[in-house]
């Protein structure tokens, strides 16, 4: 309903009202009057009404003055601070540009000095590269780095000298001429045992004379008893390794003093270069701190691994296309699958040729050469539970001690020690990567035994059994016999005393332990 429409009913009303008023105005009365006034005011507000609404439809779109005064001062600061910004902007780009230039400019003068710098060292007295002495010298560049900061050319050559002299412990060689006997009671070592009055002579033996003593004396041992079957020698044989290594100091110098006096040179040497990993281990072992079958194992592995890469060579070179393709399909199908029987099949048929054989023939040395995807190809093959990256770790490992830029591998070398009885980098990374997957495989073993105050061989026995189902009852046992101190509890009766867990991790990390 609009308002014109109101308007006009309420003109109408108001008409047939004022009709039916008498002529006489004195008969109006105030409350007609009244009505007759209303209705016009009420006509009036409509008019206006309809005025207002009709103003508002017509400036709907139209800004207010202010708001447009407001909007205009708004964007003249906007524009103002856009044009200083892009002069600034501009004048980075000039200083930016000027930077590049005089970069440049620097790079040549540095690129100049630095061929002046050379062409100066070849003319003037060529100074020595004293970060190669931390290849050679007892705790590698960490030490050498101790030793030499700080120091000057002279003082450096003194040092070198006195690690030459001295090894490890400098003290110990600008000691005393001769060691003091420890007695000749059953708690001495056996062959260090001799009379107080005796003195030894110190014949400052060096780490490459340890390491050739301390190979030989595994030579020996090996060679009495069966190396593959270590584990039934150890629980025969009464004598421990320091009797027996006694006993071969007595054999092979033919003189109990001779051997005595070996003797304290070699315990000596081996606490002052406990850095050398081969003759700290062959220190804990001699004094029962390390099971001698770490030792055992850590040799196994290594000529398995040696076996294995000279059988995959053969393989290769008899059936390079087929085999290839056989082998890696083995590597990631399962084990009972028919490809990987026939692999294991074609391996097996194969014989398994000493590393001595092979080392003493001059022709087959030349062809223990492995390109690098039948390198990588034997390594996945012999080590299918190891991960992606201990691979390529162990294939730098061997890139880095033969050469990154031959395509080809000559795996006989990886083998070979140095004069100090050193391994090469690719058998260090496999030792290294043994040692972890050890700390691991008791870090599970511990995870089951935490909130256990004191751990009995029986919770022990199950928690390697979950941890390793496929472990035999022998290797079990020999767990057993080294971390609790026990030997042969299998066929005693005797009892045995829980042990701490702190304890027993500790003995357990000194333990050829692994996952079957």
């Amino acid at each position: 309903m609009t308002a014109t429409y109101v308007e006009n009913q309420l003109a109408l009303t108001s008409d047939q009202h004022l009709s039916e008023l008498n002529d006489d105005l004195t008969l109006v009365t105030d409350l007609n009057l009244l009505k007759i006034h209303l209705i016009r005011q009420r006509k009036k507000l409509f008019s206006t009404l309809d005025l207002l609404i009709k103003l508002d439809l017509s400036y709907e779109s139209i800004v207010p003055k202010i708001d447009h005064d407001d909007l205009t001062m708004d964007y003249t600061r906007l524009n103002g601070e856009y044009n200083r910004l892009k002069d600034e902007y501009q004048h980075l780009g000039h200083s930016c540009l000027y930077l590049i230039n005089k970069t440049h400019d620097l790079i040549e003068e540095r690129n100049q000095y630095y061929n002046q710098w050379q062409a100066n060292k070849n003319l003037l007295t060529p100074r020595p590269d004293w970060d190669k002495i931390s290849n050679v010298i007892d705790g590698g560049f960490e030490r050498w780095k101790s030793l030499s900061t700080g120091k000057s050319s002279e003082q450096l050559v003194d040092v070198l000298i006195k690690e030459i002299i001295n090894g490890n412990d400098i003290d110990a060689f600008e000691g005393k001429d001769y060691f003091e006997s420890d007695g000749d009671q059953k708690a001495v070592l056996p062959f260090l045992r001799t009379s107080t009055e005796n003195r030894i002579f110190n014949r400052r033996m060096r780490e490459r004379m340890a390491g050739i003593l301390i190979k030989e004396i595994w030579t020996e041992k090996i060679h009495k008893s069966n190396y593959w079957q270590i584990r039934d020698f150890q629980s025969s044989s009464p004598a421990s390794f320091a009797d027996q290594v006694a006993e071969y100091f007595e054999k092979r110098f033919a003189s109990k003093s001779v051997a005595v006096e070996l003797g304290y040179n070699l315990r000596d040497a081996c606490l002052r270069y406990h850095n050398c990993e081969e003759i700290n281990l062959f220190w804990g072992i001699l004094t029962g701190q390390i099971e001698e079958m770490v030792y055992h194992h850590r040799m196994k592995t290594i000529s398995d691994l040696l076996q294995h890469l000279i059988r995959m060579k053969t393989v290769f070179s008899s059936q390079p296309e087929i085999i290839l393709s056989n082998a890696r399909k083995a590597i990631v199908g399962e084990l009972s699958s028919p490809v990987s029987s026939r692999a294991n099949r074609l391996l097996s048929g194969l014989p398994s040729p000493s590393a001595k054989s092979y080392f003493e023939s001059p022709a087959a040395r030349e062809n223990l050469v492995m390109t690098d995807d039948q390198f990588l190809e034997s390594l996945d093959l012999i080590y299918p539970h190891k991960a992606s990256s201990q691979i390529d770790e162990l294939f730098l490992s061997a890139k880095h001690d033969l050469s990154y830029s031959s395509p080809f591998i000559e795996f006989s070398l990886l083998f070979i020690e140095d004069n100090s009885g050193r391994f090469s980098h690719f058998l260090t990374t496999l030792i290294k990567q043994l040692n972890e997957e050890k700390f691991a495989y008791i870090a599970q073993i511990k995870r089951i035994l935490l909130g256990y105050p004191l751990i009995t061989i029986s919770q022990f026995s199950r928690a390697v059994s979950m941890i390793d189902p496929n472990i035999s009852q022998s290797e079990l046992h020999r767990y057993i016999e080294w971390v609790f101190s026990a030997k042969n509890y299998h066929s005693s009766q005797q009892t045995v005393k829980p042990l701490d867990l702190e304890d027993l991790l500790r003995r357990l990390e000194n333990c050829a332990c692994f996952k079957h």
